[in-house]
C-alpha cells in the first residue's frame, strides 16, 4: 500500500517546533550565562584595582615617614573600610613578631544585579624595614 500523501504531518511539525524551542532556550540560557560572567569580570577588575590601590598605600611606608611616605608606626591594628561608588573596601591590620611585621587583609566587595555579594581579596605582610630606607 503506497501513500500518496504530500507535505508534513502534524506530528512532524510539532516535533520540529519542540526541537527548535529547545535550541532557542539553550541559546537564551547561554546568553544569560555570558552576560553574568562578563558582568563579574568587569566588576572584579574594578574591585581588584581598588584593593591594589589600598595595598600600594601600605607599600609607601618607611621607618621614619620621610620622603612623603607614611610612618610604619602610623599603620595601626584594626579593621577599616572605605566606600567608593558601589564598592566597599575593607582592610584588617594585625601585628605579629613584636610589632615588626604587620599582616594586611584587604577585601573589596560589591553587590551584583541579582543581589549576590561578590568580592576579591588580597593578603600581604609588611615589614617595618623598607627597601628605600637607608
Amino acid at each position: 500500500m503506497t501513500s500518496k500523501q504530500k507535505g508534513f504531518s502534524l506530528i512532524e511539525v510539532l516535533i520540529t517546533f519542540i526541537i527548535l524551542i529547545v535550541g532557542i532556550m539553550g541559546l537564551v540560557k547561554l546568553q544569560t550565562y555570558m552576560e553574568r560572567q562578563a558582568d563579574f569580570a568587569e566588576n572584579s577588575i574594578k574591585a581588584l584595582h581598588l584593593a591594589e590601590s589600598q595595598l600600594e598605600f601600605f607599600r609607601t611606608r618607611s621607618i621614619s615617614g620621610a620622603s612623603g611616605t607614611i610612618a610604619f608606626s602610623s599603620i595601626s591594628e584594626g579593621t577599616y573600610s572605605i566606600v567608593s561608588g558601589s564598592y566597599t573596601t575593607t582592610w584588617t591590620v594585625t601585628d605579629s613578631l613584636s610589632g615588626a611585621l604587620k599582616t594586611v587583609d584587604i577585601e573589596t566587595g560589591w553587590d551584583t544585579r541579582w543581589n549576590d555579594r561578590q568580592s576579591v581579596a588580597l593578603k600581604t605582610m609588611i615589614s617595618q624595614y623598607n627597601e628605600f630606607d637607608n
